[in-house]
């Protein structure tokens, strides 16, 4: 309240031009600096008052015609070689290879062998297996992890049947987790590379 009695007292000193009376006023005590050096600055004009002159906004540059002509020609016969660099909006399809595996080691996936098992493994919109690796940091230090995503059907029986083939070939203890609600596999352990070799065998 101190506060607000006080601006009034000096805002009427200061309309009969006596601000040292309005800054000795008992009331004014009450006022931090901060708030009489904001008064004060309003009270004064702008043109007395620097921080409060802005300078006048410019005009909009002309444009030189001759730099930038308006004369051209629409051509669609060019359209060809533009559209050369644009991306696809889909993936195309393999073209069919005699024998396989191609020279960079691809298989196509076989209907007839993964149909006879309950789950699946669907293929990357770009025809790739989705077996991930990747190295993850634990309480313990770091340690690599192998992911298999994209998985139907039962889960559980890939997973059983992955980690008896993993035991097999590396015998060591295999810890896995499956993941329902993400549709993934995670496998603990450099083991990418068997994991699709696995999955290859079995049609994916």
């Amino acid at each position: 309240m101190a506060a607000f009695v006080s601006a009034a007292v000096f805002r009427a000193c200061s309309r009969c031009g006596n601000l040292a009376t309005a800054f000795a006023a008992p009331s004014v005590k009450h006022v931090s600096r901060k708030v009489q050096a904001g008064i004060y600055a309003r009270l004064l004009s702008t043109s007395q008052n620097p921080l409060l002159q802005r300078e006048p906004a410019g005009e909009a540059p002309v444009e030189n015609n001759a730099e930038y002509p308006t004369d051209y020609e629409v051509s669609y016969s060019e359209f060809k070689y533009v559209e050369q660099v644009l991306p696809r909006p889909t993936v195309p399809e393999v073209p069919k290879h005699e024998s396989y595996p191609t020279p960079s080691g691809w298989f196509p996936p076989n209907d007839e062998l993964r149909s006879q098992k309950p789950y699946l493994v669907r293929r990357t919109k770009n025809h790739m297996l989705p077996v991930y690796s990747s190295l993850k940091r634990f309480y313990y230090g770091m340690n690599h992890l192998v992911s298999v995503k994209q998985i139907e059907g039962d889960i559980w029986v890939l997973e059983s049947e992955l980690r008896d083939f993993l035991k097999k070939k590396t015998g060591l203890s295999i810890r896995t987790q499956v993941h329902e609600v993400y549709k993934s596999i995670y496998i603990r352990g450099e083991h990418a590379a068997l994991v699709a070799e696995f999955l290859l065998g079995c049609g994916m």
